[in-house]
């Protein structure tokens, strides 16, 4: 994960929750303010786009504009809650009145835009407690249901993924007799089914892809029966030759878990602790032998989330560097794409150890 990236968003997203245009929008009636509200709509997602340095597709952006979770960021819409908002503030302040037609035409806008069976009525906002959150909890399940509606199979399965059960009470289809859990860390750690091996290569494959195009001498799964000592060990996922100072580095990925109880009080304290702790894990098990051979140890541990170690961070931007220099291009344009790529391919890991083992609770069979 890159920290500038990740600060950036989180600006925008706050500048989303205070701007003035937020005050504006619960003061006065929708229909006034449409442009304007489209308008910083418009100015938000750029905004964000730069922020990213990515292409922002309009369907990137619909799932950007979902809250926590349902997997999307939480950008919300101005627009999109400006009726929710009116009508909130119309009850908080007093002034909502069954007469007023500027609120019998936004509870109108308001039912546009969520399920029938969440439609309200100018009557019950002008005598029952109305909360903006409950307004727009059923705008967001609706934008949530339509999305998902017009998505492809494997699109679906993603959304499906993140942020709601996804076990609805079944149990694991490769360890029988094991519930899995409402939110799926079962399937990200489960051994059985090859999922975590698959996983392993196509991260080693995506490091080893940039080292190529970075001009660097790569070699992949070495170390194992090269000295008499430690023969079963095998310390380098990827050997990137003549790394540091003469030396090949031995990368070592490994991906942890940080919800396990041995390590889950300093994860909740601490940012990355579970990486961390899975890159002294790894230096205790192959400094030895690369010592042996002469080579750097050098642990990439990322954790289930996405969370990188600092190691991994360490190299990643030096390997962005080097690819730089080959393509002439910018390092941060290098360091983001390379990051992109990786937790990508890791979100795609856990996705589809989800679909192996609860396929069919989800009515999601033929996509597995």
């Amino acid at each position: 994960m890159i920290i500038q990236e990740i600060t950036a968003i989180l600006i925008v997203s706050a500048v989303v929750s205070v701007d003035g245009t937020c005050a504006q929008k619960r003061a006065t009636p929708p229909s006034l303010v449409s442009e304007a509200v489209q308008l910083f709509d418009v100015e938000v997602r750029q905004c964000f786009a730069q922020s990213i340095v990515v292409e922002v597709t309009d369907r990137a952006w619909q799932k950007a504009q979902l809250n926590l979770s349902h997997g999307g960021l939480g950008l919300r819409s101005v627009s999109h809650h400006s009726s929710a908002a009116y009508i909130a503030s119309l009850y908080a302040s007093g002034f909502g009145d069954a007469q007023n037609p500027h609120l019998s035409h936004t509870v109108d806008l308001f039912n546009k835009l969520v399920s029938p069976s969440e439609v309200i009525s100018v009557d019950a906002v002008t005598t029952s407690p109305v909360h903006q959150r409950v307004l727009s909890k059923k705008l967001e399940d609706h934008q949530f249901s339509l999305l998902l509606e017009a998505s492809s199979p494997a699109d679906k399965a993603w959304l499906l993924s993140l942020g709601i059960d996804t076990a609805r009470g079944s149990s694991c289809s490769l360890c029988p007799g094991l519930a899995l859990d409402r939110l799926g860390n079962h399937a990200t750690i489960c051994k059985r089914g090859g999922d975590v091996v698959t996983r392993h290569y196509h991260l080693r494959n995506v490091i080893v892809e940039f080292c190529h195009r970075a001009h660097l001498g790569v070699r992949v799964e070495s170390g194992s029966g090269i000295t008499p000592d430690l023969s079963h060990t095998r310390p380098a996922d990827v050997l990137v030759v003549n790394w540091e100072r003469g030396k090949h580095a031995a990368l070592d990925i490994t991906v942890t878990f940080p919800l396990i109880p041995s390590i889950l009080t300093a994860a909740s304290l601490s940012e990355g602790a579970a990486a961390e702790e899975a890159e002294v894990r790894k230096h205790r098990a192959n400094d030895p032998k690369c010592s042996e051979l002469g080579w750097v140890c050098i642990p990439l541990a990322v954790e289930t989330y996405g969370n990188w170690g600092r190691e991994a961070q360490s190299t990643f931007s030096r390997l962005a560097s080097h690819l730089a220099i080959i393509t002439s291009s910018h390092k941060s344009k290098v360091l983001t794409e390379l990051y992109c790529r990786l937790n990508f391919t890791l979100v795609r890991a856990v996705a589809r150890a989800l679909l192996a083992r609860c396929a069919p609770s989800l009515g999601l069979q033929d996509i597995v």
